[in-house]
């Protein structure tokens, strides 16, 4: 998180003094101010962009010298190069957006293994006796990841002397979770209704329970498929490869030609792995 406010910091120095507007580059829309927010970086939309635009060109120019030096020590046409520079330049700033896409789906996978039982602890806190306000203070001293931070950033709201119901809807826009923010609402509806904390929350979790039961349920058998498919397509078809390029010119007659198999081995064959691994991800009951 530190080296990315400060390299953006750097690069926005870079970018004043030399007249550059980098958000003319990678404007920032109302959806990646909200995922700024979401992120946890201490940046600017600004910074933002001098980010993003920072890391695709420190990439083109380390690309152009590496490449560069490829080329005039295997003898081979520097415009392939300059090619292959300008290809990592697009895929450097591709990776450096997803970089906050994948911050903010960490945060939030952080914020539903953690949030059921830091609001058993605030139930139980609730139930002894405690003040809310003092139940809320207790779950943001204790280390539950992403949740307690959010506790912390309301206490902070609240302390200013907030609601306390209008201080978690503010800070529940920093995190996509759905699960937190169904509690944020949950209790909103409490406070403003006058019903009994106690039991709204109570219920609240027997319903986080159940669903997650459901989920875990869906998640068993979508991962036993996935994983007799992941062994097929990963295991069981480069081992039969293998054997026809080593063997099969004894047991069939013919042989593969490695070029034919290399992409295989070299692309699809890991692409087909990544895409199964992150589909089992987005279906798993834990972010």
């Amino acid at each position: 998180m530190d080296f990315v406010v400060d390299f953006s910091a750097f690069w926005s120095k870079v970018f004043s003094r030399l007249g550059i507007n980098p958000q003319r580059v990678i404007p920032t829309s109302r959806a990646a101010k909200l995922k700024i927010l979401q992120s946890g970086i201490d940046i600017t939309p600004e910074g933002y962009s001098s980010f993003v635009v920072g890391v695709g060109l420190t990439s083109l120019l380390l690309s152009i010298l590496y490449f560069s030096f490829i080329a005039a020590y295997f003898q081979f046409t520097p415009y392939l190069a300059f090619f292959l520079s300008f290809i990592m330049l697009f895929v450097s700033t591709f990776m450096a957006v997803s970089y906050f896409d994948f911050i903010v789906h960490s945060r939030t996978r952080d914020v539903e293994l953690n949030l059921l039982d830091s609001l058993r602890h605030l139930l139980s806190e609730l139930r002894s006796g405690i003040a809310l306000h003092d139940a809320i203070e207790s779950i943001a001293r204790e280390n539950y990841g992403v949740v307690s931070e959010l506790f912390r950033q309301s206490l902070v709201r609240i302390k200013e002397g907030e609601e306390i119901s209008s201080a978690f809807v503010e800070i529940s826009m920093r995190t996509p979770s759905v699960t937190f923010q169904r509690f944020v609402a949950t209790l909103s509806y409490a406070m403003g209704s006058g019903v009994n904390i106690v039991n709204v929350l109570e219920s609240f979790i027997k319903e986080i329970e159940s669903s997650r039961r459901n989920s875990i349920s869906v998640y068993t058998n979508e991962s036993v498929k996935y994983s007799i498919l992941l062994i097929f397509i990963t295991g069981i078809i480069p081992g039969l490869l293998v054997l026809l390029l080593s063997q099969g010119s004894i047991l069939a007659g013919f042989r593969i030609a490695i070029p034919i198999v290399a992409p295989f081995y070299l692309l699809l064959f890991p692409l087909v792995k990544y895409f199964i691994m992150m589909r089992l991800v987005r279906i798993s009951p834990w972010g």
